[in-house]
């Protein structure tokens, strides 16, 4: 079994833009994910066994997306998880009929999902006690692809290995 998720994937650029904001979290009352680990969840599917991970990779395949950019310009606080991440004000179209053709897949192979609204975020920090105020340039986030994670567990903490990429 593999703990799985689709989502994007950040491209060098972006990857550094969320470092300087890592940066500016040391010291507080959190702990920063390592940059290495950003990234924006599409749809978390869970523990998955091996039928339907392939039935998942197989059905992905067939998903249409185009080209879209989320403008992450918000430092959110989410109390009950204890995360600090970024987010965006304004929904993004493409973006969400992305993650309904994925949901789609996922629902047709009976992955149970959370059924909760989806939201863009960026998680920045988990163990977060309390809002924090930072200034920081928004995150223009480019996607232009969308992957296939596995959430793996080391020694040093969890690591997300990409699968399988699938670019529009």
């Amino acid at each position: 079994m593999k703990r799985l998720f689709f989502g994007l994937e950040p491209t060098h650029e972006t990857r550094q833009q969320g470092e300087k904001i890592l940066q500016a979290l040391v010291g507080t009352e959190s702990q920063p994910v390592p940059a290495a680990n950003l990234h924006v969840t599409l749809v978390f599917l869970g523990l998955l066994d091996a039928v339907k991970e392939a039935a998942l990779l197989e059905a992905a395949g067939a998903v249409a997306a185009t080209h879209f950019t989320i403008h992450f310009n918000q430092l959110s606080y989410w109390q009950k998880p204890e995360v600090l991440c970024l987010t965006a004000s304004d929904p993004v179209a493409e973006l969400l009929a992305l993650v309904g053709q994925l949901v789609s897949c996922a629902e047709k192979w009976a992955v149970p999902l959370d059924g909760r609204p989806y939201q863009a975020h960026v998680t920045l920090a988990r163990k977060a006690k309390q809002p924090i105020e930072l200034a920081f340039e928004p995150i223009v986030w480019q996607a232009d692809a969308f992957c296939l994670f596995e959430s793996c567990s080391t020694a040093n903490g969890v690591v997300y290995r990409v699968l399988k990429r699938w670019d529009f």
